[in-house]
């Protein structure tokens, strides 16, 4: 096993010289559980927006624990919880879908912005489909955000209450969380918040407040199952560290999740029995809530049980239960501007996956 500092710290000054970002923290759980961080222009403890990172910590990860403890099933009806859900197919819609993305939204929530928070869901649940539940594999906010209010329902606490409940107070991961300014828990200084853009539609820069515009003005209502939590690469770690460990924390040997979280978010769902068919979306592989064996951003010397998720703002995370392995990286991808598509981050997450993968063997 051999962790390559030099070659990896190489690689974000390259980053950095190619004006991909200029500040990033990336962290790297190694087979034998030791952590290793690395940071560039920015303290690592640096916090964050991790963007939708948030769909899998905490939210699909919550619903994984629930489903685990049989308070839902991927079979549940989504309008069990949501019976203002009155689009087309609305008795078909299961939490399956919801966690595989196979639902046929066409519809990127930023063109609902401009509209009142609930004005954007009633754009949601009134939502025409084209397609039937599962026939195509659609990523986008819309399902992690009905997610989260299920969740929200389902257990009467936000998911803020559930993820520090759940997961940030028994890790200790105490910089996690919507709201870093404002809340009343543990608030982080601005100064130690990194700048997420200079945001043409909200005229300022932004620092400390949700990236994601319709994000942003759902959390006037609550927080959202899709994009929003803040959080730093130490205590990323920590939360990875315990989803490869089956749910159990590596340092003080503690459940934090049931048992048999690793086999879900390491498996392809649409494999599983009863949800693979041939109407079913072709060549999907994607595991409950995480993505699964992408080599766009996981690169190729990972193992194909590889799961993981990118964040729009240039965060990531690519775990291999195979190698008892991690890479997790937090960046400024998106400032001064955002760029007109993720191509040149997503080179980046795999070189520097790459890189980590192939020198621990």
């Amino acid at each position: 096993m051999n962790f390559n500092e030099n070659k990896l710290s190489n690689l974000l000054d390259e980053a950095k010289a190619q004006s991909i970002f200029n500040k990033a923290v990336a962290g790297f759980i190694l087979p034998d559980g030791t952590r290793k961080i690395l940071h560039l222009g920015t303290p690592e403890d640096t916090v964050f927006d991790i963007a939708s990172l948030t769909k899998v910590c905490p939210t699909s990860t919550l619903a994984l624990c629930h489903i685990l403890e049989g308070r839902l099933s991927p079979e549940t009806k989504v309008i069990d919880y949501i019976p203002e859900l009155r689009t087309n197919y609305r008795e078909e819609i299961r939490i399956f879908h919801l966690l595989t993305h196979s639902l046929d939204y066409r519809v990127p929530m930023k063109t609902l912005r401009e509209l009142p928070a609930e004005k954007i869901l009633e754009a949601l649940y009134n939502y025409q489909f084209q397609a039937p539940p599962g026939a195509d594999f659609n990523y986008g906010n819309p399902a992690s955000v009905l997610l989260g209010i299920i969740l929200s329902r389902l257990t009467g606490m936000d998911l803020q209450q559930q993820g520090r409940l759940t997961f940030f107070d028994p890790l200790k991961m105490n910089r996690s969380g919507w709201d870093p300014l404002t809340r009343d828990f543990n608030r982080i200084p601005k100064e130690e918040i990194a700048p997420t853009e200079i945001c043409a539609f909200r005229n300022r820069e932004i620092q400390g407040e949700i990236h994601d515009e319709s994000a942003w003005v759902l959390r006037q209502l609550f927080p959202v199952g899709s994009a929003g939590m803040f959080s730093c690469v130490p205590d990323l770690l920590k939360f990875v560290q315990m989803v490869l460990n089956d749910g159990t924390d590596p340092v003080s040997g503690e459940r934090i999740a049931p048992a048999g979280l690793l086999e879900l978010v390491s498996t392809n769902a649409f494999d599983a029995e009863g949800h693979h068919t041939s109407a079913g979306p072709v060549n999907a592989c994607t595991a409950l809530g995480w993505e699964l064996c992408s080599p766009k951003f996981m690169g190729t010397k990972c193992s194909p049980r590889t799961f993981g998720k990118t964040g729009f703002t240039g965060a990531s995370i690519v775990a291999d239960p195979h190698k008892g392995a991690a890479v997790v990286l937090l960046s400024n991808f998106t400032y001064p501007h955002r760029e007109a598509n993720a191509d040149r981050i997503h080179a980046f997450r795999a070189a520097l996956a790459d890189a980590f993968f192939e020198d621990i063997g």
